[in-house]
């Protein structure tokens, strides 16, 4: 039976530090940069939402959307008390809608809570493990579990329960192309190295994408930079926390909590790769915004880390947020910076549009989840 993952679940109350899987950042010395602009965000007065009680959490993983909608988990009230979360979007309206898939002909009703979801501007796909119901002696035992790429429409309504083929390897991650066709990504279950896998609406795998030729930087004596080595081997476990996002026509890969380079792929291979200029002793963090002209990222000061050679990767590491970075697509380089103030540091940064973000917080008293909204100068 798979284990139901569900990675870097915390309390709003505390999410000035939190643990995952992984390595300390390198405390290294920051060399001399060129000052960028820097903003202190001031939040107005919170606005409650129909979401939250007592005891409120949230997982760590959050999808902002290009018209500024939020797609997010929370523990709420339908959960009947199975501590599961329940994945919503929360538009700059207020307006909630709730992505549950019910009843699933084929399936028991034991279904997990999406353990990674995907938001384009017409569809959600949520990543879910699911029991197909026994129905002979010869079939799987009932505690045999299998992935589910589970597609609605914005409203909230289920299109299609996709499963996804084994094919070696554990799904850890799903987008979904304009074609329709699925992008899955997951660590081959003999080394755990990345595989993508192109995949249609029925569950066919059409190709694997393949990120790199056999001995692309994977030799000691490669000549190339060892740019996408890092992503491929997945030596550090990086590849729990990949996000996929929607890029024109394309998707982009955002190994969150690392330093390594976002990368671009069509349903064909790879398109382009953007290193981006991290500051040392920082690691990528959540997208907040993508832009034509600036990506906007919280940066945090703990990430996975490619162990050395013979060395196994420590087990936990600890997060403690950074400043907010905004970067230049077409060369990486830093166009700002943008820090919460010390009585904010209880708030989670969920979104940019236009220079406006937006957070999320609870309520002390009743532990409800409330909306808070700042700008800088555009």
């Amino acid at each position: 039976m798979k284990s139901l993952r569900n990675p870097m679940v915390f309390g709003l109350f505390c999410v000035s530090a939190f643990c995952a899987p992984a390595q300390n950042a390198d405390k290294t010395a920051s060399s001399t940069e060129t000052p960028v602009p820097s903003y202190t965000l001031e939040f107005g007065k919170p606005q409650k939402t129909g979401l939250g009680e007592g005891g409120t959490a949230m997982s760590g993983l959050h999808v902002c959307d290009e018209d500024g909608t939020v797609f997010l988990e929370i523990r709420d009230n339908q959960s009947n008390g199975m501590g599961l979360m329940a994945l919503y979007s929360l538009d700059r309206a207020g307006q909630l809608i709730r992505f549950s898939p019910g009843h699933l002909p084929g399936y028991t009703d034991e279904i997990s809570h999406p353990v990674r979801f995907f938001a384009s501007e017409t569809r959600v796909v949520a990543l879910v493990y699911a029991s197909p119901v026994k129905t002979s002696l010869s079939d799987s035992p009932p505690d045999h579990q299998v992935e589910l790429a589970l597609i609605y429409d914005r409203k909230g309504t289920l299109q299609k329960a996709v499963r996804l083929p084994d094919d070696g390897l554990q799904v850890r991650t799903v987008g979904l192309y304009e074609s329709g066709n699925l992008l899955a990504i997951g660590a081959d279950n003999r080394d755990h190295s990345a595989r993508l896998l192109v995949v249609d609406e029925s569950g066919r795998t059409i190709r694997e994408i393949r990120l790199a030729d056999d001995d692309y930087n994977l030799s000691k004596n490669a000549k190339q930079d060892q740019m996408l080595s890092s992503v491929i081997r997945n030596k550090s476990g990086a590849l729990e926390m990949m996000q996929i996002v929607p890029h024109g026509q394309n998707l982009l890969l955002i190994p969150v909590f690392t330093r390594q380079p976002i990368i671009e792929v069509n349903e064909y291979g790879i398109v382009r790769v953007y290193p981006l200029q991290i500051p040392d002793g920082f690691f990528l963090g959540e997208l907040l915004s993508l832009g034509k002209r600036d990506w906007s990222f919280e940066t945090s000061g703990g990430g996975f880390k490619e162990p050395k050679e013979n060395e196994e990767p420590p087990k936990m590491f600890l997060i403690k947020p950074g400043p907010v970075l905004d970067f230049d697509p077409s060369d990486g380089s830093v166009l700002r910076k943008i820090e919460k103030s010390a009585d904010d540091s209880r708030v989670v940064l969920v979104c940019e549009q236009d220079r406006e973000y937006t957070a999320l917080t609870t309520d002390r008293t009743d532990g409800g989840l409330e909306v808070l909204k700042a700008s800088i100068p555009r």
